[in-house]
């Protein structure tokens, strides 16, 4: 069992809303998200600068370090906050995201502190990336040497990365963790999956 993470403190400037709360399926996507993860974590936590519009959810709220520090920040509060040794920290803008790629994902770990996905240009996607709680330190390290990006604690953790070659298994086209940053992109999306 691992914990859900999904960090939703974004500005969402290009967007020009709030991403977590589009219209997805008939309801805001974050509910979706929330709800997809429910039945395989008993233990989904939400975390956000202000946590006031995720009121109501069904999901335990964290609310981002003060003052926000970024993604790295929310992820810090995140694995400070779950009740599990493994976290699966996601952002909310990714409406794909397939709870059975995050199971095999599971399974990979091994001795790693973190399990994370290379893309087809083997940059890795650390926000659909599973983390131990044990990282902690090292992102704290990071944070308080004025560091803020996402990759910023791994040369300081066992990393297993996992290449195309093997998620291509259980995502072929990795929609999982495709990510919506854009109106144009939000409409082509639509548009794919009706």
């Amino acid at each position: 069992m691992y914990s859900v993470l999904i960090l939703a403190g974004g500005q969402s400037r290009r967007m020009g809303r709030n991403k977590a709360f589009l219209e997805w399926k008939g309801r805001p996507l974050i509910a979706d998200l929330i709800d997809r993860f429910r039945p395989i974590s008993d233990d989904v936590i939400l975390i956000a600068p202000d946590l006031k519009p995720f009121q109501g959810l069904h999901a335990r709220l964290v609310p981002d370090p003060s003052p926000p520090v970024g993604p790295l920040g929310g992820l810090w509060s995140g694995l400070l906050g779950a009740r599990h040794e493994w976290a699966f920290a996601m952002a909310c803008d990714m409406p794909l995201v397939d709870p059975r790629v995050v199971e095999w994902m599971f399974e990979q770990r091994g001795e790693a502190d973190a399990v994370v996905l290379l893309d087809d240009q083997g940059r890795p996607e650390p926000l659909h990336a599973l983390y131990r709680v044990s990282c902690l330190n090292a992102i704290a390290s990071a944070l308080a040497c004025g560091q803020r990006a996402m990759l910023a604690f791994y040369p300081a953790i066992r990393v297993r990365y996992l290449p195309p070659s093997m998620w291509r298994a259980v995502d072929p086209e990795g929609r999982s963790w495709r990510n919506i940053n854009t109106p144009e992109d939000w409409k082509r999306l639509q548009e794919e999956i009706p």
